[in-house]
């Protein structure tokens, strides 16, 4: 007989996902307000929220003072679900009609993945724009069902079991229905041959611009049958070199630090001299914080061609990835 769980299954449509997702936050609500206080003011980043109802005694009003008093904050949190994290500005910007005088007005982007950077930018300006127009405060928060889990389970205590039972489920059926993906633990194997020096040298690694990938959190560079390098992602930056020497950013998942900028200024010089190959535009450039050197050694026949995924939690056997360095030891230590 198969388990009972709380959250439906074997559908994806957002509208499942985002009444799951509800009905989360609902159960830790009815169990505990202080808890689902907590979890709200981690999640929204505002300590200053409160949720449920308050109790005072002797506070002064306007002329008096009542014996006591109960009251409610009121705060609206508009939710917008993606089983993607390619959201529509203009959907987004209707939504900011969908509040009133709330003191505390929240729009929520809920996804597997944060938005690109240039999205985040483009609503935060939008609602920026709209605040000012209405002389409203609404805070735009992007956020994922990783979060979502993570900062429920934060707000919780080991004695909270029935509500850790829950939590569990709900991450289960984010995993089943892929709104959770093992994509922190996938290493992306890439073919360096003929520049794993300035791989090492600059901690990036550069591939055309028009070339897709799927998610993947750390790089492995590989050269001689073997990866040589591991290091995990910290930007993805497209990027065009201009005449006057200056760098254009294109787009990037996070900000783009002047260290990043250095190391690709001179990449792009040393491919040059180095290889005759024009990189100066039409790339994106994958930047890790260190490539830390490694052995994992490829066992069969024939070369690697292209590029390989790897689970890292699977080839290393641990539920939990220790530092990037620790790996790359590890990784001297198995084949594939």
């Amino acid at each position: 007989m198969s388990s009972i769980h709380y959250f439906q299954r074997y559908s994806q449509p957002e509208n499942v996902a985002t009444n799951n997702t509800l009905l989360l936050l609902s159960r830790l609500y009815q169990e505990s307000p202080n808890k689902f206080k907590g979890f709200l003011n981690d999640l929204l980043d505002d300590n200053d929220l409160e949720a449920g109802i308050q109790f005072n005694q002797q506070q002064k009003g306007k002329g008096s003072i009542p014996d006591g008093s109960l009251s409610q904050v009121s705060f609206k949190v508009v939710v917008e679900t993606k089983l993607h994290k390619h959201f529509s500005l203009q959907q987004l910007t209707e939504h900011l009609k969908s509040f009133g005088k709330e003191q505390h007005q929240v729009l929520l982007s809920l996804s597997p993945k944060q938005p690109d950077n240039s999205m985040k930018s483009q609503i935060e300006t939008a609602v920026s724009n709209f605040n000012n127009q209405n002389k409203t405060s609404i805070k735009y928060l992007p956020t994922t069902f990783q979060e979502i889990v993570t900062k429920f389970n934060n707000s919780l205590e080991v004695h909270d079991y029935e509500l850790i039972e829950v939590i569990d489920d709900f991450e289960a059926y984010c995993i089943h229905d892929r709104l959770i993906t093992d994509e922190e633990a996938r290493m992306r194997v890439v073919t360096c041959g003929w520049t794993l020096q300035e791989n090492f040298k600059f901690n990036l690694y550069y591939d055309p611009a028009d070339r897709g990938f799927s998610d993947h959190n750390y790089l492995g560079i590989y050269a001689d049958k073997s990866v040589r390098g591991i290091g995990k992602i910290e930007n993805i930056i497209t990027a065009n070199l201009l005449p006057t020497g200056q760098l254009q950013i294109i787009d990037s998942t996070t900000t783009v630090t002047p260290q990043q900028k250095h190391n690709i200024i001179e990449v792009i010089a040393e491919a040059q001299t180095n290889n005759n190959w024009n990189i100066a535009t039409g790339h994106k450039f994958f930047c890790v914080k260190q490539f830390y050197q490694t052995d994992f050694r490829k066992t069969t026949k024939y070369p690697l061609q292209g590029s390989k995924f790897f689970n890292l939690k699977d080839q290393l056997k641990v539920t939990t990835l220790p530092t990037t360095q620790e790996i790359a030891e590890q990784l001297s230590k198995i084949q594939w």
